[in-house]
């Protein structure tokens, strides 16, 4: 999405750019002020609990800091995104936009067929399509204009499934 708004308001037109959008001299990281000696020593900061600043960890998933500690708030860490699986990385350990790259489908399909069938690889014999599959228009096709999500779980997070998502 360019903008040229800097990631605010224009005033009038509507417009506005989503946080993860705005180029890196707009997201205004602050820079930590002290070393992480002094952070290390304070058992109530973000580093000695964690191990990791929550500025360096907001700049990885390209979040706001605040998004990180609300994390910590809701979820007793940040290292988990949501509050719970969706049923594709349930039972695939991959999301919806993830078995569609490597099915080519939509991800929209996806979560149509693991709803139905509990299986985003399930084939009905009956509904085969000369068209399933293939990109119909040349200028809009889902790969590019669908949002990528994340995983629920990032992979510092003790439960994540590092096996099941190898080569992701």
């Amino acid at each position: 999405m360019a903008h040229d708004d800097k990631g605010k308001w224009i005033k009038g037109s509507g417009k506005y750019t989503e946080y993860r959008y705005r180029s890196e001299s707009d997201k205004n990281y602050t820079t930590r002020q002290h070393s992480n000696l002094t952070l290390g020593e304070n058992p109530d900061s973000f580093y000695s609990k964690w191990g990791i600043h929550a500025v360096d960890l907001a700049k990885q998933e390209g979040v706001h800091p605040a998004t990180v500690h609300m994390r910590c708030q809701n979820y007793q860490t940040p290292f988990q995104r949501k509050a719970k699986p969706t049923l594709c990385e349930k039972l695939h350990h991959k999301t919806d936009y993830e078995l569609g790259m490597e099915l080519n489908l939509h991800p929209q399909s996806i979560r149509r067929k693991v709803n139905r069938y509990k299986d985003a690889y399930y084939e009905n014999p009956r509904q085969q399509h000369p068209l399933r599959g293939k990109v119909i228009s040349a200028t809009d096709d889902w790969r590019t204009n669908t949002k990528r999500t994340k995983f629920w779980l990032h992979p510092l997070h003790p439960d994540y499934p590092h096996e099941a998502r190898k080569g992701l």
